[in-house]
């Protein structure tokens, strides 16, 4: 028995070192080809390059750090329990909810009719896949100058990339789930489409080598890393000004084209769990939406089941695609709604629940996931980092830095030709203090578990429950931060619909009547400001996370066994500063008003001179 335990060891073992080689080798090649692409002078090579190169890079590090803080050859790192001497507590906590897929009002009957469709999910991919073609063409065809204010907005690809779909994965989350973009998603569905052999149907074969990720790795680490890797990229060149289309198709071909390419070596939908920069922040979200995911009904009946068919599948029906059980709450998160799990059940056993307000419960009871926590860390660090750069502190320290480091010198070595369309850089955002900042979060978060630690909660556990508790936080701020864009700017997509390629129009849509309406709502759009209400909408969305946030400390301090104080510390501290600097930068800047500052603008101003950046 031993023998053969270490020969499977073993196996594993070896498999993960050929996974790590092969990553290195990815590594290597994408990063001589950015420093070719570099030697060109191609600003579009060089910027797939980059996304090429920082993504195998991602994946080796993370693989790397995995392995020197874990022994074993399993994920159960990625899992933690609660003390216990709350486990009692958490046990009997439970929420009735009402059901999606069942009752006799025409709502619920739709819907179980739909999923239980093999097309469905082909039939509600198809609408995004054409758009998003669409999309890219236009992006890379159409206009591409900037205007006086750096951004773009006459063509269609970035315009509703940015004005409109980015801000509306935020808005989902509070209306619908985190995960419904990915129910939608274009390249998911392609890449799946392809794998399969169909778009809805059965085959016994798959295509490609549907090898499986290493069980050590399976975590959403890497894409939290690498939605703040393209976050980054982003700033630099300005993609979600919105800037020149022709970057934002570079961003959605790579992440379809590596989508396609992971599919036909992994299983299934494995780049969606791990390495698709949207799977982190979208996992984390849907946590507290109010619309749940694929569950069981009985998890007795789940144990019982000896064909697990919601995660095998059977002759007619396909198991999930995401490797998510529905069977276990902890997992949630990772459900993507792609219903096969409802279609395979033998048992019938699976529901989609609709939560009741304040939609917490996901939060509490049982097992967390700690690669969860630490990307919501990480998230807010990235969101943190959004706000900031609006202040003019930030441009100062930022400009100063890239000189003293040289990073200016090496910026200009990775934008060759974009000026002549209207682009400019000094270097911004400089990648050290950009780093700093996202970290900050995940420093506040280790230093008060430690101060719980010495109540004897393990720092593991401590920091997983603080950071789920700073849920609510994330999801506000990362959608209040895109508001200016969607509700001062998005309207002018309805023009473009005709012109989507924005060739036979100025820089500026200057005789828009779509921009007059917008200027009579206050909003500027081509100086990149919203209104002065859009900073009210700001703040009350802001202070309900927090509200929620505060709701969830409550809870957790019974379930998880921490203080209240503790949890405290952290939603109502990172709440009131992302308030506040929500009402500086918005802040008209100009040093003829009262209370005037040089590195925060207007300290205190009244609330109709705000301007809202985009």
């Amino acid at each position: 028995m031993q023998e053969v335990e270490y020969k499977i060891t073993k196996r594993i073992k070896n498999y993960e070192r050929n996974f790590n080689f092969f990553a290195a080798i990815a590594t290597v090649i994408t990063g001589i080809f950015t420093w070719i692409s570099i030697q060109l002078r191609e600003v579009l090579l060089i910027e797939s390059g980059i996304l090429l190169f920082t993504t195998a890079l991602t994946v080796l590090s993370v693989n790397l750090i995995i392995d020197s803080k874990v022994k074993s050859h399993s994920n159960s790192w990625i899992f933690v329990s609660p003390p216990t001497k709350v486990r009692s507590k958490v046990d009997e906590l439970c929420e009735h909810r009402p059901s999606l897929l069942e009752g006799n009002n025409p709502v619920t009957r739709f819907v179980s009719w739909l999923f239980k469709k093999s097309w469905a999910h082909f039939a509600i991919i198809f609408p995004s896949f054409v758009i998003f073609y669409i999309v890219m063409i236009t992006g890379l065809l159409g206009y591409q100058y900037l205007g006086s204010s750096g951004i773009s907005l006459v063509n269609f690809a970035s315009d509703i990339s940015w004005l409109f779909w980015f801000p509306l994965l935020w808005l989902l989350t509070w209306i619908a789930n985190g995960r419904a973009w990915c129910q939608t998603c274009p390249f998911s569905g392609q890449a799946e489409w392809i794998h399969r052999l169909h778009p809805w149907k059965k085959r016994n074969k798959k295509l490609g080598l549907n090898l499986r990720w290493p069980i050590k790795y399976s975590t959403i680490l890497y894409s939290a890393v690498g939605f703040s890797v393209l976050t980054w990229m982003e700033e630099f060149y300005n993609i979600g000004g919105p800037g020149i289309p022709m970057l934002t198709s570079v961003v959605l071909i790579y992440i379809g084209g590596l989508e396609l390419f992971i599919s036909l070596l992994f299983q299934d939908r494995t780049f969606c769990r791990t390495i698709c920069p949207l799977s982190a922040p979208l996992a984390a979200t849907t946590v507290i939406s109010p619309l749940g995911t694929f569950r069981a009904k009985n998890s007795e009946v789940c144990k019982s089941c000896n064909t697990k068919d919601c995660m095998k599948g059977n002759d007619k029906s396909f198991g999930c695609p995401w490797f998510a059980s529905p069977g276990s709450k902890e997992n949630s998160p990772m459900c993507g709604l792609a219903s096969d799990c409802y279609k395979a059940c033998p048992h019938e056993n699976i529901d989609w629940n609709i939560k009741k307000f304040p939609w917490l419960s996901d939060l509490t009871g049982g097992k967390k996931r700690f690669d969860v926590a630490l990307s919501v860390a990480i998230l807010t660090g990235v969101v943190l980092f959004q706000f900031v750069n609006a202040l003019p502190f930030y441009t100062m320290i930022d400009m100063y830095l890239s000189a003293i480091t040289g990073w200016e010198n090496i910026a200009r070595l990775l934008v060759p030709s974009l000026s002549q369309f209207g682009y400019s850089t000094y270097g911004y955002p400089n990648p050290l203090d950009y780093f700093a900042i996202n970290s900050i979060p995940v420093v506040v978060l280790l230093l008060v578990s430690k101060m719980e630690q010495r109540r004897g909660i393990s720092l593991k556990w401590g920091f997983t429950s603080l950071s789920y508790a700073l849920i609510p936080i994330f999801a506000s701020t990362i959608l209040a931060r895109n508001l200016p864009k969607f509700l001062g700017g998005s309207p002018l997509i309805l023009g473009e619909i005709l012109n989507p390629l924005g060739k036979s129009t100025s820089v500026l849509p200057t005789d828009s009547g779509i921009l007059t309406i917008l200027h009579s709502l206050g909003n500027h759009p081509l100086n990149a400001t919203a209104a002065w209400w859009v900073m009210l909408v700001m703040e009350g969305v802001i202070a309900f996370g927090m509200y929620l946030g505060i709701r969830a400390s409550d809870i957790m301090a019974e379930s998880d066994g921490l203080r209240k104080s503790s949890y405290y510390t952290v939603i109502i501290g990172f709440g009131l500063t992302f308030m506040l600097i929500t009402y500086w930068m918005s802040s008209p800047n100009n040093p003829a008003l009262p209370f005037y500052n040089p590195y925060l603008g207007n300290l205190i101003y009244n609330p109709l001179q705000a301007t809202p950046p985009f």
